[in-house]
This record gives C-alpha cells, structure tokens and sequence, in this order.
C-alpha cells in the first residue's frame, strides 16, 4: 500500500494541483479594470483542482492557502476563504502605488507546487479624486482667510482715515 502511493505520488498520479481559473476584480464589478487605484477594494479569486484516485481533476480544499499582494516585498499577506475549491478573498489595497502581483504560492507534503502571479498596476488617485476639503488643512485655510481680512482691513484704514491736524500749521 505504501509503495503503491508513494510510487503514484512520484509518477504524477496522485498529489498533482492545477489552478483551473484566475479572477479578480473591484467590489461590485465583474472585468478587471486595467489598472486599479490606491485603497480600492478588490475580489481575488481562484480554482485550484487536485487529480482523484481514477485520474480526475476534483476540487482541492486546504484551509492554509494564502494570497500575497507583492511590490518589492509582500505588502498584504492573508488567508483564503474557501468553497468547493474557490478561494476567495476581498482586500483593500495599499496606499502605496506601483506594479503589484497577486502571488498565490502554495506548497504542501505530498502535493505539487503551485504558483499563479498575476501582475496589476496600482495608480494614485487623479486631481478629482481627492476630497475638497482636506480636514487637516483648516488651520492653513483660517490663516489665508485672516490674512485677506487683515489686509483688507489695513487697506481701509490706511486709505480713508484723515490727519487730525493739517499739515501747513
């Protein structure tokens, strides 16, 4: 029995895993976007099969497979949820702009190694997307404000107030 496994195991017969299927996309869309913008909150999900005693492709569930969000370093490092072999994930991307990859790496005893890299573009937000207001900021607003009226007020004053007593005398 054991000779039996171990040789279906290194013939590629037994502890084979293929991803079927690749998805990710916006909360509340269904194409990925081309690129996506920095704090979106993103779906990643993704089919993983093993092969079955008769050499049928059948669902994998493990409940340690993990998905990485990598720039340089891992910047998001979580675990899957999963159902029938879809693991799924709902994340909110980094502040941080650059090229990413979803990096599902995945080794166990006994099985396959499985890699997926699928490679995104993350962009900072355009001119529009900022708010208006920037909390933050207020101080520096109430000082321009205080200065427009300070001057205004100097202006005025400078402008339209008389000497007392004229200057011939």
């Amino acid at each position: 029995m054991l000779t039996d496994n171990l040789l279906r195991w290194v013939l590629g017969e037994r502890g084979q895993l293929r991803h079927v299927y690749v998805k990710h996309h916006r909360v509340g869309e269904t194409l990925p976007p081309s690129q996506y913008t920095i704090l979106d909150d993103v779906i990643y999900i993704i089919k993983i099969e093993t092969k079955d005693d008769n050499g049928n492709w059948v669902p994998f569930n493990a409940d340690d497979v993990q998905l990485e969000f990598v720039r340089i370093d891992p910047f998001i490092r979580k675990k899957m949820e999963h159902k029938n072999g879809e693991y799924k994930l709902v994340m909110k991307l980094p502040d941080v702009y650059g090229v990413f990859k979803f990096v599902v790496d995945y080794y166990r005893v006994g099985y396959t190694h499985l890699l997926s890299v699928t490679q995104v573009p993350v962009r900072p937000f355009t001119h529009t997307q900022y708010e208006r207001f920037l909390v933050a900021a207020y101080p520096y607003y109430g000082s321009a404000i205080s200065m427009m009226i300070g001057l205004i007020l100097f202006s005025f004053i400078f402008l339209y107030l008389k000497d007392d007593k004229e200057k011939g005398e």
